[in-house]
């Protein structure tokens, strides 16, 4: 591709006191062998002197400061909407703890351009630590069972160009104009976490079909395990944001399904965090769970707390055979079964050492 003939890219790069990773993620990007693009930093109003840093730094890089913290949706709205008015025919989110290879945005463009059918375009997203370690590449969901299952084994397409998945995450996403027009922008309700599901859902039930370039790279700082998932506030948009998920994208009595199948989530979850003994995590997941079933969106709101009396109730539940409730309540009568089982072996063989002592 040359300058004339390819396609105008704008990336966006959000940064909230991230300084550090977004220069090395800069670095990358002006290595890029794609050569029509712009950056756009979007500062979700860091306190770390990012904006200062990066303005000296990246003089000819578009900066936005906003004077307070949209969250990854709202954020990356601002930046999609200079970009659209400044006249970009594809948009590429980035993640600033994202490092790129030198021709993966080429690539994605490229695969991109093949058909009208193509919506969302993502990279294959590989561990910034562990390059060999696999993050993300593409999440389909069922929508009877409530299971959203990931591929994270590189050998079941190694031998393909690109896989056709219902939802991307927005690490890395490629998104055309025409896409932007039709499906509107990020979901501001979700704030971060599950806007980029929701987004990737909305375009495939437009009839486009998500796409992951298996030959395309980039490296993430961002964990694949959980351990970073259970500190306060990730605990806080993740519950929340995944009732708005399934609950925005089912119908009629699936929803009350759903419910049950949340409650026994949060149940297992809870029960799990506890064993941690991470109490602020547990009261974050009770308070965004109690956000979800009330609808309550966007940034978190302190002020809004699930009362006491239902938070007694579902601890207790979480701290006494948390797994046989939950079975319970979801109404998965052979876990509970097994569950049961195992209680009883385990106080039979109490009982048994018990009177050989």
């Amino acid at each position: 591709m040359n300058g004339m003939e390819s396609p105008r890219v704008f990336i966006i790069i959000l940064n909230w006191n991230g300084l550090e990773d977004t220069l090395e993620c800069l670095e990358s990007v002006f290595k890029l062998d794609y050569p029509n693009f712009r950056v756009v930093i979007v500062d979700n109003h860091s306190s770390d002197g990012s904006v200062e840093v990066l303005a000296k730094e990246y003089p000819k890089v578009k900066m936005i400061e906003n004077h307070e913290n949209l969250g990854y949706a709202g954020g990356n709205n601002i930046g999609i909407r200079h970009a659209i008015e400044e006249g970009a025919e594809l948009v590429w989110l980035l993640n600033n703890d994202a490092v790129v290879e030198s021709e993966t945005l080429a690539k994605l463009i490229r695969v991109s351009e093949q058909s009208p059918q193509i919506g969302l375009v993502s990279p294959v997203i590989w561990s910034y630590g562990e390059p060999r370690q696999m993050q993300f590449s593409g999440t389909e969901f069922d929508w009877s069972d409530f299971v959203k299952e990931t591929d994270e084994e590189s050998q079941t397409f190694q031998n393909k160009d690109i896989r056709i998945s219902v939802s991307l995450v927005g690490t890395a996403l490629l998104i055309r104009r025409s896409i932007i027009e039709k499906a509107g922008y990020l979901n501001e309700k979700y704030f971060a976490y599950s806007e980029d599901n929701e987004y990737s859902v909305r375009v495939a039930k437009l009839g486009y079909s998500n796409v992951i370039v298996n030959s395309a790279k980039i490296y993430h700082k961002g964990s694949s395990s959980t351990s970073g998932e259970k500190k306060p506030i990730q605990m806080y948009f993740r519950t929340r944001n995944l009732y708005f998920l399934w609950m925005d994208n089912i119908e009629g009595l699936k929803k009350w399904k759903y419910f049950f199948r949340y409650l026994a989530y949060v149940i297992s979850v809870v029960a799990e965090v506890r064993n941690e003994g991470l109490q602020e995590s547990i009261n974050a997941c009770f308070d965004g769970a109690w956000c979800a079933v009330r609808g309550i969106g966007g940034p978190l709101d302190k002020s809004i707390r699930m009362p006491s009396p239902i938070k007694k109730l579902l601890y207790c539940l979480c701290s006494w055979h948390p797994y046989f409730w939950a079975g319970l309540i979801k109404g998965d009568l052979l876990n509970v079964y097994f569950e049961v089982i195992k209680r009883i072996r385990i106080k039979t063989r109490r009982s048994v050492l018990g009177q050989g002592r």
